[in-house]
């Protein structure tokens, strides 16, 4: 098992406690300032929490995955401290003691700081060896040619272009200009009567 899943697992289990901690807090203070229920039923002292979790977990997830943009995982920061603000605040508004104040404020910074640092673990990956292409020495030629197209105040992609058109331009007219060998001309052999009659 790697370090990166290493570290993803402790962050959600310290979620896991700090969320649960907070949940039951902020249900008890909504129990306690009677937040109503939906349509009779459902009270908003159970589902109110849900939201903050949900913007947590929302936020932890993006965080901590591989497949979003830096600015996506820098923006999930912004739910994160939310919703550990409003953990927090419950977390104290039911404190009955210091020692509770402590812990919950503990508990959800624990989860938050050690979120931050796991976020920050990037996985190595294995690059394969390049092919280091062979260098190419400059001739006279080609130091000219550069001179004259302003190579220096060229860009590295503008180089790299350059050099290669020119390169293959240099090519073929080495190319064209290499003489050829004649081809085979068949030759037809003297037949034996034409032998014989010259030997005589």
């Amino acid at each position: 098992m790697n370090t990166v899943r290493i570290g993803k697992t402790v962050v959600y289990a310290v979620a896991f406690i700090a969320g649960t901690m907070s949940y039951g807090h902020q249900v008890e203070l909504g129990q306690h300032w009677n937040f109503g229920s939906l349509f009779g039923l459902l009270p908003y002292a159970f589902l109110v929490p849900l939201t903050v979790d949900a913007l947590a977990f929302i936020g932890m997830m993006v965080r901590n995955s591989d497949d979003v943009t830096d600015g996506a995982r820098k923006g999930a920061l912004v739910p994160l401290i939310l919703a550990g603000g409003m953990s927090v605040a419950a977390n104290v508004a039911m404190a009955q003691n210091v020692a509770q104040v402590v812990v919950g404020v503990w508990t959800v910074a624990s989860y938050l700081i050690a979120e931050y640092f796991v976020s920050k673990l990037k996985r190595r990956v294995v690059e394969a060896p390049r092919e280091v292409e062979p260098k190419v020495k400059l001739t006279e030629a080609e130091k000219a040619a550069r001179k004259r197209a302003g190579y220096d105040h060229m860009d590295k992609v503008t180089k790299a272009a350059w050099t290669k058109s020119y390169r293959e331009r240099v090519s073929k007219r080495a190319e064209s200009a290499a003489p050829v060998s004649p081809g085979r001309i068949p030759v037809d052999a003297p037949s034996v009567a034409q032998v014989a009659s010259v030997v005589g």
